[in-house]
């Protein structure tokens, strides 16, 4: 009974009480009173024993306070009837003879409604799971993209390196290629001016040739004739030495 008690008083609580601690019921309000357990209460039109019965009240009628003189509540019923009976009859609670069904319904209203919450939070903790394999997921995707685009990022780097180190050197080589194209030209000038020259001594080295031949020609024609003459002169001083 005790038990039934605490779970009405309970469900009571939390039917006036919303939360945040506004209580439902203002004080303005008239009291409600239920008759208590198993009692039919006559409900007299004075306070007393001795005023005249209006009606036989059974248990758990909901009932209004009016006012209060002693013992004796001045109660109207849902009906609209007026009159007196004594507070002991009457309990601020629905009791549980009545109440229990409606509790035990409630009760069971409130273990569908858990299940369906607990259901509710199985699934939300389910797709809480999911979806945090899916960002863990797309994590290690994103970490493996990022490492891929590092290294891909140290390759362009090095690539870059490679490419400026080899500019640098065509660079220097360009220059040396430079210095070698004006020490050419320079060399060009100078041969072609030595071959000028060379050509200019080779054509007087012909003239001069040319005129030594002549030279030589005339020299020895010169000497054969004097040696023509030497020995024709001889040959008559001979004649004449021969003759005396």
């Amino acid at each position: 009974m005790s038990t039934m008690k605490s779970l009405i008083g309970l469900l009571l609580f939390i039917t006036l009480v919303w939360p945040g601690g506004t209580v439902l019921a203002a004080k303005s309000q008239p009291e409600t009173r239920y008759i208590s357990d198993t009692l039919i209460v006559t409900l007299r039109d004075g306070p007393g024993p001795s005023y005249t019965p209006l009606k036989a009240l059974k248990t758990g009628t909901k009932l209004t306070v009016l006012d209060k003189q002693n013992k004796y509540l001045q109660v109207q019923t849902e009906d609209g009837v007026t009159g007196w009976l004594k507070a002991q009859y009457t309990i601020p609670t629905p009791p549980g003879a009545i109440e229990a069904p409606r509790l035990r319904g409630e009760l069971n209203r409130l273990v569908l409604t858990n299940k369906h919450l607990s259901q509710k939070i199985k699934n939300l903790k389910d797709a809480l799971a999911q979806q945090q394999a899916e960002l863990q997921a797309a994590n290690n995707k994103l970490s493996a993209q990022d490492s891929a685009a590092q290294a891909a990022s140290q390759e362009l780097q090095d690539k870059s390196e490679a490419i400026t180190n080899k500019y640098n050197e065509l660079l220097a080589q360009s220059q040396d290629v430079l210095k070698l194209k004006k020490s050419y030209d320079l060399l060009s000038k100078t041969y072609n001016r030595l071959r000028q020259q060379a050509d200019k001594l080779r054509h007087e080295n012909q003239e001069l040739i040319s005129n030594t031949r002549i030279y030589w020609f005339l020299a020895g024609g010169g000497i054969f004739l004097i040696g023509w003459l030497i020995g024709k002169s001889s040959l008559k001083k001979k004649r004449s030495s021969l003759s005396l």
